[in-house]
């Protein structure tokens, strides 16, 4: 749908001159007041069921498929009986390993679980690049596939990985978005570490890093997408579309 010239930028111009003029703008929260305006109105007339059908493709056409297996049968992976561990042949990635709670004020006082904790508490880079189309900002959107995902496919930041998958320690592709968007021709709007879910991964973190982008918005291959911030938030309320990362790093805006 053919933008309409300039109307996001008037009714942005429009809101930072009523803050300067009630003496509430500050240069530093720029960002922040260009996200209130982005998020106010469909700003492309955007039908977002042609957005839902994308989505729906891409889960339709995708082959992964995810089964139960023995754990002494992972490939790769080996259990330690010395140490009581599962950790990966490279030595990266994570460990499988037990814990003991004690003394908590939780609904229990003391328990034991198994926790997932990445090798040498490293973390990873959860990474979303914003780039202007047409003077309207838009977010670079992976329509992304994770073996525990529910429906397999939601849709995710830019950039997801831990820094061994980054450093290719499976032997696979080299990440497209890193290589072509957090290289140059960008600034950073937020960059911060993030602390992920303590209730199953032990002191994970990753390194939220948010750009601006300033070269052309291409596309780094068919299952990603420019969308607008008023069509992330439209897609949030269609049930389990929008994966928890692209949620959490959208927060820091």
């Amino acid at each position: 749908m053919k933008l309409k010239k300039n109307n996001y930028q008037l009714m942005l111009d429009d809101y930072l001159a009523y803050l300067k003029k009630k003496n509430f703008f500050e240069k530093k929260n720029q960002i922040f007041y260009e996200n209130t305006v982005e998020k106010l109105h469909n700003w492309k007339n955007t039908d977002i069921k042609k957005i839902i059908k994308w989505y729906e493709n891409i889960r339709k056409i995708d082959k992964s498929k995810v089964f139960s297996i023995h754990l002494e049968k992972l490939n790769k992976w080996n259990f330690n009986k010395k140490q009581g561990n599962i950790t990966h042949k490279s030595k990266k990635f994570f460990i499988v390993e037990g814990k003991r709670v004690l003394n908590s004020k939780r609904e229990i006082s003391s328990w034991d679980q198994p926790f997932l904790t990445q090798v040498g508490f490293k973390g990873g880079i959860i990474g979303l690049v914003r780039c202007k189309i047409k003077s309207l900002p838009h977010y670079l959107i992976d329509a992304k596939f994770e073996p525990g995902n529910y429906k397999d496919i939601q849709l995710s930041p830019s950039l997801q990985g831990t820094y061994s998958n980054l450093d290719r320690v499976h032997h696979g592709e080299r990440n497209k978005v890193l290589n072509k968007f957090f290289k140059k021709n960008f600034k950073t709007i937020k960059k911060m570490w993030v602390t992920e879910d303590g209730g199953r991964l032990f002191r994970k973190r990753n390194l939220h890093w948010i750009i601006e982008y300033k070269g052309k918005p291409l596309l780094p291959s068919k299952r990603y997408k420019w969308l607008t911030l008023w069509e992330i938030n439209n897609l949030i309320k269609h049930g389990p579309i929008v994966g928890p990362h692209l949620r959490a790093i959208l927060s820091l805006l």
